[in-house]
């Protein structure tokens, strides 16, 4: 077994775009492509002459009212979602600093994981943050939210109810949930903020190590550095590694622990929008225990790329679902109205140079689908070890190879 102190280099997935009224679409997607500091044809020569030919207009013709930074807004939405790229969007300014605590793990808001629900058209909890303003009132995963303040949320994009819940720090919102498809009930919620930890890891059946990685956020790779070899020095001779339901993050947090496992080679292939390769690679130092890595149908990006670089290089087998096929590199860009862009810039291959994306995701060694029992305990963090089957095959491998 190799160093395990070694050393590393360091280098959301809400889509927050909804559909504008056909006016601002016809008028405000020009505004952003003319935007001052963004939208060139040429870097060195912005396109400013329609944008202000188009401003002279609105405020010299149009005979109603209008906020200029709404209007602004919406072009920004607008035109991004034009691009129908489902990894590219706009953040206005207040987005835009929640986004910014987001990726350092850190979260402004109620402390709830949501996806639409298909059959209620309410938001379904997926997962309640421990000591958050939900945990705290009450709710949990599983439970429907249908009204916020007493107005429906029903039909509503995930932008708009986020709107409707944002408050300042300390203020409450009513939350009417369903619980249980029949239950209604009113709980009052505190915004505040969430601190995770992106990183939690226990032993498990006698000597394996498990580590879960929820995503690849700011910390992600020293904590997960510091998991493992602490789990070694507690006499753990293989690992699970847990990325099922982790939507990626920072690509210098998936090198990181790439580079802390992998032996030296490549460990991110990055290709610009000029076909141009930058490789990242790893140092001599690795370690060297056997690993199953764990992902299903909600790991996106850099949880998908980390299954299969551990895969390609046979230094860890793979359980669980095929996962969603991202490739797709995004960059941040601030905007002089205080938003930002969150675009996609290029796109990353595996070490075999295999697009996950064209490849329709990662597909594991051993493809165990869960059922909806098993996916809402798992939500909720009740799917124990014993009845979880996933993580139940990753130990039947690991223990034939230590045994």
């Amino acid at each position: 077994m190799q160093d395990v102190k070694k050393k590393y280099s360091l280098g959301f997935v809400l889509t927050l775009v909804f559909a504008a009224s056909a006016l601002s679409c016809m008028l405000l997607t020009i505004l952003f492509l003319f935007y001052v500091g963004y939208g060139y044809d040429d870097i060195n020569e912005p396109r400013t002459g329609s944008f202000d030919e188009l401003m002279k207009v609105v405020e010299t013709r149009f005979i109603g009212s209008y906020d200029i930074a709404e209007l602004t807004d919406e072009g920004m939405r607008a035109a991004i979602e034009a691009l129908d790229d489902d990894w590219s969007y706009y953040m206005s300014p207040a987005e835009y600093t929640e986004f910014l605590a987001n990726s350092n793990n850190q979260y402004r808001g109620i402390g709830v994981e949501v996806l639409l629900d298909e059959e209620t058209e309410g938001m379904k909890v997926v997962r309640v943050y421990e000591n958050s303003g939900a945990d705290l009132a009450g709710i949990i995963a599983d439970d429907i939210v249908v009204a916020v303040d007493g107005q429906s949320i029903i039909g509503l994009t995930l932008t708009e109810i986020r709107t409707l819940l944002r408050r300042e720090i300390g203020e409450t919102a009513i939350v009417t949930v369903i619980r249980d498809g029949t239950d209604t009930i009113d709980l009052i919620v505190e915004y505040n903020i969430v601190f995770t930890n992106p990183v939690t890891f226990e032993m498990i059946d006698g000597n394996i190590g498990y580590v879960r990685l929820r995503n690849f956020e700011e910390g992600a790779a020293w904590r997960f550095a510091n998991a493992v070899s602490d789990l070694i020095d507690d006499g753990a001779v293989a690992f699970i590694y847990d990325v099922r339901s982790n939507n990626g993050g920072r690509v210098g947090e998936v090198t990181g622990i790439l580079d802390f496992l992998l032996p030296e080679g490549e460990i991110f292939i990055s290709v610009d929008r000029g076909g141009i390769e930058q490789i990242t690679y790893s140092d001599e130092y690795f370690i060297d225990l056997p690993a199953v890595v764990l992902v299903n149908n909600y790991s996106f990006s850099g949880a998908e790329y980390f299954a299969a670089m551990l895969s390609e290089y046979e230094y860890a087998e793979t359980v669980g679902e095929p996962t969603t096929g991202k490739n797709r590199m995004q960059t941040t860009i601030p905007l002089t109205n205080g938003g930002a862009v969150h675009i996609s810039t290029g796109h990353y291959l595996t070490k075999n140079r295999i697009s996950l994306f064209d490849e329709g995701g990662f597909t594991p060694d051993y493809v165990i689908e869960m059922d909806d029992e098993e996916r809402s305990l798992y939500y909720r963090g009740e799917l124990t070890p014993d009845i979880d089957r996933q993580l139940q095959k990753a130990l039947t491998l690991l223990q034939n190879i230590i045994n």
